[in-house]
């Protein structure tokens, strides 16, 4: 039986702001926001089929026969953009990103008298299961990182509208282009396949 993670989907957003000062201030930037959470969900049983059975039911993908999501990692990419205009046409004051990360994991806490065999075939599970889905999470900081170097390198624009656009364009052009790592990753390994997830 294989258990595979789907991505779900990226959702943006953005913020962008108009300075109407006239000085020009150097770039503000702080660096990315990161904000990790972890979601357990528990499952019941006393055998692997039983487990099996309560891992489909809290699954994060429509059940289709055998295959189904056992995890998942859904990210949220944000920034926040301030362009001032300027005698030459407009420029960047500020820009900021931040990125929310929820990874949803399954948990068996085994009871009393579980077979040792099941137990350590749960927790190389498991373990394949986080590896996977960290390999998620991993693109997703890649993500806010590269939005928040490229938006730093344009600077300066003929106006404000302008620069506002070309910020926006390029920041969801970044998302894209993780999203489609993140497919990627998943085809590569096969959903976690090829990582060890697979139970029993």
């Amino acid at each position: 039986m294989i258990f595979s993670s789907v991505v779900a989907r990226t959702v943006l957003s953005a913020i962008l702001t108009l300075a109407c000062v006239a000085p020009l201030y150097a770039v503000e930037s702080e660096g990315p926001a990161i904000e990790d959470t972890i979601q357990y969900h528990d499952v019941e049983g006393d055998t692997a089929a039983e487990l099996l059975a309560s891992l489909k039911r809290v699954s994060y993908a429509k059940p289709n026969g055998d295959t189904f999501a056992a995890a998942n990692t859904k990210w949220r990419l944000r920034w926040n953009i301030s362009v001032q205009p300027t005698k030459a046409g407009c420029a960047l004051e500020s820009a900021t990103t931040a990125i929310d990360i929820e990874m949803n994991l399954p948990r068996w806490t085994p009871p009393a008298g579980a077979r040792p065999g099941l137990v350590k075939s749960w927790e190389t599970f498991t373990d394949a299961v986080r590896k996977h889905e960290d390999g998620h999470r991993d693109i997703a900081i890649d993500a806010v990182r590269e939005v928040d170097r490229r938006l730093q390198g344009t600077r300066t624009a003929r106006s404000c509208d302008a620069l506002r656009k070309n910020l926006s364009r390029i920041a969801e052009s970044v998302v894209r282009e993780y999203r489609a790592k993140d497919d990627s990753y998943d085809v590569t390994t096969m959903h976690g396949r090829t990582q060890g997830v697979v139970f029993p």
